[in-house]
Formats: structure tokens, sequence, C-alpha cells
């Protein structure tokens, strides 16, 4: 491998959807800015001197998907500068039950399917081609293959996520950390025209 500093963005959609809905609920100035992801991946770049980037988004989504979903990840997908140029697996959801402790009532919900797993295939798949993961994801259940990487592959890990959702079990392996909300303000979404802020939403 040359001295070129490549590196391997895997995004877990859900994850960073529901932790920046988190920090918007307490930053009202953002409450309708959404992560803009052209912007990010120039941060990313810049921050951890990167010279090359491939990207990819994991995500579930319901059977059929909504307009605003497709839309987003049409736009996901899009080569810049139309878009920021990201590879996009969709998944199906699995339904769940459980019965309420309080009115014994059984509640149905849907759940992501095969994202977790997704991720990883797709970094040891193909992990050899870059010097770098970067991972916007917080669980925790990571922490095997990225240990895989780090310890016996000799890649860095840059961990990209908000501050409190970020699982300590990955963290250890970390060559450094970007946390979103420290610098919400130059990454999100200012344009007129948004690609649908909701439409992570699971």
């Amino acid at each position: 491998m040359s001295n070129e500093m490549r590196a391997l963005w895997l995004i877990d959609g859900s994850y960073l959807y529901k932790a920046m809905r988190e920090y918007q609920d307490n930053h009202s100035q953002f409450t309708n800015l959404g992560v803009d992801y052209t912007k990010l991946k120039s941060e990313i770049k810049r921050i951890f001197a990167v010279d090359r980037i491939d990207c990819f988004y994991f995500n579930s989504t319901p059977d059929p998907a909504t307009d605003a979903q497709n839309q987003f990840h049409t736009w996901l997908k899009s080569a810049e500068p139309n878009g920021p140029n990201i590879r996009v697996k969709l998944y199906g959801l699995k339904e769940k039950t459980m019965r309420c402790k309080s009115c014994k009532n059984i509640i149905k919900y849907k759940v992501q399917k095969g994202v977790d797993v997704g991720i990883a295939t797709t970094a040891l798949k193909i992990y050899e081609k870059y010097n770098a993961i970067v991972l916007s994801a917080g669980d925790g259940d990571f922490e095997d293959f990225i240990e895989f990487l780090v310890e016996d592959k000799d890649l860095k890990l840059f961990i990209v996520g908000f501050n409190g959702s970020i699982s300590p079990d990955i963290q250890q392996y970390s060559s450094s950390v970007y946390l979103i909300d420290e610098h919400y303000g130059d990454i999100c979404d200012t344009r007129i025209t948004k690609p649908f802020d909701t439409a992570d939403e699971v």
C-alpha cells in the first residue's frame, strides 16, 4: 500500500439519526437542521488527513420504503457535487413482541435486521484496501471486528459520533474521535432544499 491515507467510512444510519435527534432536543437552534453528509465527509477527510475515503451507509427500511426515504437514499448515492457519493445498503425490519408489565397488553414493534452484521461483513471483506476505518456507530457489539482490524491488521480507527453515545468498548481502540456535537454548526444542513430530515427514522 502506498503512503496515501485511504479510509473506509462505515455509517450506521439509525445510530446517527437517533443521536442527532437527541442532540437537537437539547439544542433548539438546530431543530430543523439535520446532518449534511457532504459536509461531514469533507470534515472527516480534513480532520483525519485522509486522501481518499470510501463510504458505506447502512440502515433498515420498511417494505415498501417511504417516498422520503427513497429520495434521501438517492441523494446519498449521488456523486459530488449533487450528493455525498455514499454507497447505500438497506435491510429489512423484523417484528418483535413484548408484554407490557403494567397493563399486560402485547406490544408489537419493529427493529433493525442485519445492519450490524452488514457493517462488520463489509469491513472484513474489503479492509485490505485501507489504512483506516472511520466508524459512525456506537454499539459495543462491534468490538470483536474492530479489535481484529486494529490489533491484528494494524488499521487505525477513527470514530465519528455524538458524545455520550459511543461505547467505551470501541473507543478504546480509536486513534482519534470526532464528536459531531462539538462541530454541529459546521456540518448541519443549512440548504433551502434539504434531504428529508426524518427519512432515517425507523
